[in-house]
């Protein structure tokens, strides 16, 4: 038993001498002098591999900085952010639509960013694009955002069938009524138009309307009533056309173009790959015509891919690594990859030339979106502009559309709405 006990102990005492021969290596320190930030987006998955190609190839060429991309819901995106951020945490950058940054700039979650790009830099974007990034403070527009892609409206057509496309309304319904066939099993539409109010608000300005004046008085139904009467009624006149599909449900109009039963129609830039694949390489793609020969050149909106940055990226080091990536996003040779991937680049110095994409159907559509855009209005960011404005114009169209009120008492009621809510006695 004494025996056993002594084996023990020597045991005991020979493990704790090997033990604390034993050299303890410590983990590594972590690496400070990198700085990492975190950008959130919503893109599809297509456009965000692309989007994860560049990151790849900023982080290589800058190996002191690195940008980690996190994909979040598109739905939940500005309110996740305004939560995030709300709480002390968030991305340090967000890739956002730039009509949610008035909401955004409202809670107090993003960074001006009038001291990020010099004059020069900011000239060579689309300058709608940039107006849609920017926000009216007490009288001053402040960026909030830089855009890095556009969006905007054109019409779309199938060039087996239109070999010169309309450059006028007048000449747009002569050829869409000449090309529908209603007595085929399905009928077959010259035009499918989508009557929405983000299709159609380019010719409210087009047929002379005016919803503000230069100094953001409402004039709806005062100096804009003619021209937005004008507007309504023509809208009516589409929309009771029996050689037209023009309408306000815009399931039916989807339908009809993805079973090839219409040849032309009137959509958004992002909708691009879709008809491409509707009607392959006989797409054609123009700007929005004009309401005569002589006068209306319409005026769509202008949407912006944005990245904007959080309130609270105070660090320098951090400032300094945002503004390389979004100098990097916007540089001619990142601009022509998003080209390629479909969407619409910013940066004028791509001059969009035969060299800068081989596929000259996609690249014929590109000239046209950015004339179009060119031509167009930034689209409103402010939070009345989007929550106030929108809705009333939206009630407006709907009811003189529909026939539920007269263009003149549709005016009327909107005007009223929006004075009483903008400019209180």
């Amino acid at each position: 038993m004494h025996q056993r006990f002594w084996l023990y102990c020597l045991l005991f005492l020979w493990l704790l001498t090997q033990t604390a021969c034993v050299r303890v290596t410590p983990a590594p320190a972590p690496t400070t002098g990198r700085v990492v930030l975190r950008l959130w987006h919503a893109w599809p998955a297509a456009e965000a591999r692309v989007l994860q190609t560049l990151v790849d190839q900023f982080n290589q060429a800058y190996p002191e900085l690195q940008v980690v991309l996190q994909s979040r819901p598109a739905v939940s995106l500005p309110s996740d952010v305004t939560t995030a951020v709300g709480e002390g945490g968030g991305p340090h950058l967000v890739l956002i639509q730039s009509h949610t940054l008035g909401a955004l700039a409202q809670h107090g979650v993003l960074r001006s960013l009038d001291d990020m790009l010099s004059g020069s830099e900011l000239n060579s974007l689309l300058p709608t694009a940039v107006g849609a990034a920017s926000i009216s403070i007490d009288g001053r527009s402040v960026l909030f955002g830089v855009p890095i892609t556009f969006d905007t409206l054109a019409l779309y057509y199938n060039r087996a069938n239109i070999l010169q496309p309309p450059s006028s309304i007048e000449e747009l319904l002569l050829t869409a009524r000449a090309l529908t066939d209603r007595e085929r099993d399905p009928p077959v539409w010259g035009l499918a138009y989508n009557l929405s109010l983000d299709r159609t608000i380019g010719y409210l300005y087009a047929f002379g309307g005016r919803v503000f004046d230069e100094q953001g008085t409402v004039v709806l139904g005062s100096s804009g009533r003619e021209g937005t009467e004008r507007w309504l009624t023509w809208l009516s006149q589409l929309y009771h056309d029996e050689q037209l599909l023009a309408t306000l449900d815009g399931v039916l109009v989807d339908r009809a173009l993805q079973a090839r039963e219409a040849i032309m129609t009137i959509d958004w830039a992002h909708a691009q790959a879709e008809y491409r694949a509707i009607w392959n390489d006989q797409l054609g793609v123009t700007p929005l015509p004009a309401v005569s020969d002589e006068e209306g050149v319409p005026q769509p909106y202008v949407q912006a891919d944005v990245i904007a940055l959080n309130v609270r990226l105070n660090n320098p080091a951090e400032q300094t690594a945002a503004q390389a990536f979004i100098r990097f996003m916007i540089n001619v040779d990142s601009q022509r990859a998003l080209l390629m991937a479909g969407r619409q680049p910013t940066q004028l110095a791509l001059s969009l030339n035969d060299t800068d994409l081989v596929d000259s159907v996609q690249l014929a559509a590109a000239r046209a979106f950015r004339l179009q855009a060119q031509r167009g209005l930034p689209m409103p960011a402010d939070r009345i502009a989007n929550e106030l404005v929108w809705h009333t114009l939206a009630d407006m169209q709907l009811s003189a559309v529909r026939g539920l009120l007269t263009p003149e008492q549709a005016v009327t009621m909107a005007d009223e709405i929006l004075r009483s809510r903008i400019m209180p006695p």
